[in-house]
């Protein structure tokens, strides 16, 4: 196959229009040419930078096709030179070892205990990347658990679970969702990290990124300094420094919020992560009469009398935090004098974290159950998006559940409801050894500013009195 041709297959490649017969063709020829194997890598970055380009944001300084291709004949005429050198001054025993050396993969993955991750590369058969790495163009799935990865250039993180990474180019990754803390050398500055709704270009650094959906992204800097870019509306950017965290609003500005190292690990978990059920049962309900579940909020729960750490919810007309977990789902607006919501009333990202304790045991809490009560007379408030997280005795704080529970759609400035959801475990038992349970809301998109007003959160369980079960 000359030149031309390749170059030909590669683009069609590229452009999702090329047959299956000239594929296989394709695919052989780049198993066993190098120069191949080198203009495909190089197409396969450009058609990663000219993607990011078509989205507005182009940090990725693009090399012009001209210089590229006097790269390759560069690089291909000193090939070929060194190669027949090579074959008359070392002959075929040295040629033999020099071929089997193989390069240093662009990233390498480690997973932690009880991991289960999904692996997927652009191209299959030969060329594809064996084991646990991934090359240009190569996505990883964690469906659940930890995975270190480690870059060619010295890049290391720790990405939690569920996640989804792609490897668009040796210094640039997506994360489309995920929890993941970075560390960049000062060798590597330059690394760049994309969500669907942020890109940050790292300055010699460490910080985390979290992306989740229907929830606000989040830039956490620890040391030295990032640049920010807001994907979305007036697409701004920021120079942040050590210290500094921020969310990325809708309408494409920041807006600061206190740095925190708590949800992001700096090296993998030696034992799996709690919980151990893998599979949560969730129960959803809704009525259109407000006062549904009034009677279901409960004074005696393991929440019942705690006050939570919280941050981010809107104080207005009296709502507080305090009263969704106080056994009072709440009557009409100002039916109690001085407290006109009796409920939480959120905003994206609003987070509440209860300390249930480590029990008598020091072995902390078996939770079974956990209700949720959404209710308002309108502005669709009645619907809720929230995540819970919960933190073993000794451990770290991981994801059980994602509730998107919005059956309030039509006519929701107008029209009141009220909504129910209960997470139960597959074998009657939701997480093992609790201490902590972290709550935040999400993005309600039919809703006005995404919030709803938050009646009652209910947790019930039992003081362990044995060790969790692996």
């Amino acid at each position: 196959m000359n030149r031309r041709e390749l170059e030909f297959r590669l683009q069609s490649l590229f452009e999702g229009d090329l047959d299956q017969e000239s594929l296989v063709e394709l695919q052989r020829e780049l198993e066993t040419h190098p120069e191949a194997r080198e203009a495909y890598f190089d197409y396969a970055q450009l058609h990663n930078a000219l993607q990011l380009r078509a989205e507005g944001i182009d940090l990725l300084r693009v090399v012009p096709m001209d210089q590229v291709n006097r790269r390759r004949q560069r690089k291909f005429i000193t090939v070929a030179i060194v190669a027949a050198a090579a074959a008359v001054v070392i002959g075929a025993a040295v040629m033999g070892i020099i071929h089997s050396r193989a390069p240093r993969p662009t990233l390498k993955f480690v997973t932690a205990p009880g991991t289960d991750v999904l692996v997927s590369h652009y191209l299959s058969g030969g060329e594809s990347p064996e084991g646990a790495c991934l090359e240009p163009g190569s996505s990883l799935e964690i469906r659940r658990g930890t995975v270190e990865v480690d870059f060619a250039s010295g890049v290391r993180g720790i990405v939690r679970g569920p996640a989804h990474l792609t490897l668009h180019h040796p210094g640039l990754l997506h994360l489309a969702e995920g929890t993941a803390w970075f560390e960049v050398p000062p060798g590597a500055s330059g690394f760049q990290v994309s969500t669907p709704d942020l890109i940050l270009t790292d300055l010699g650094t460490e910080f985390g990124v979290v992306s989740k959906a229907d929830f606000l992204h989040e830039v956490h800097v620890f040391r030295g300094t990032v640049e920010v870019a807001n994907r979305n509306g007036l697409q701004n950017k920021e120079l942040l420094e050590a210290g500094q965290a921020r969310v990325a609003e809708p309408a494409g500005q920041w807006r600061s919020i206190p740095v925190d190292p708590k949800p992001f690990l700096k090296k993998l978990p030696k034992v799996e992560v709690l919980p151990v059920e893998s599979e949560v049962i969730v129960t959803e309900e809704s009525s259109a009469n407000r006062f549904k579940y009034m009677a279901e909020a409960s004074p005696s729960d393991l929440l019942h009398g705690l006050i939570p750490k919280t941050s981010g919810w809107n104080f207005l007309n009296h709502a507080h935090p305090n009263e969704i977990a106080d056994g009072i789902h709440g009557a009409d607006f100002d039916k109690v004098p001085g407290d006109m919501v009796q409920g939480g009333w959120t905003t994206v990202g609003a987070t509440a974290t209860y300390h249930l304790g480590a029990g008598p045991d020091g072995l902390g809490h078996v939770l079974t159950s956990i209700r949720s009560i959404a209710a308002w007379n309108g502005a669709g408030f009645g619907n809720q998006t929230w995540a819970v997280e919960v933190k073993p005795v000794n451990g770290e704080f991981t994801q059980l559940c994602e509730v998107n529970y919005e059956p309030f759609v039509e006519e929701s400035l107008n029209g009141g409801g009220a909504t129910k959801v209960v997470l139960t475990g597959k074998s009657g038992t939701l997480a093992q050894g609790v201490e902590f349970i972290r709550f935040t809301a999400g993005r309600v998109p039919t809703s006005v500013d995404g919030a709803f007003v938050w009646r009652e959160i209910d947790v019930f369980g039992v003081p362990a009195t044995s060790p969790p079960k692996r």
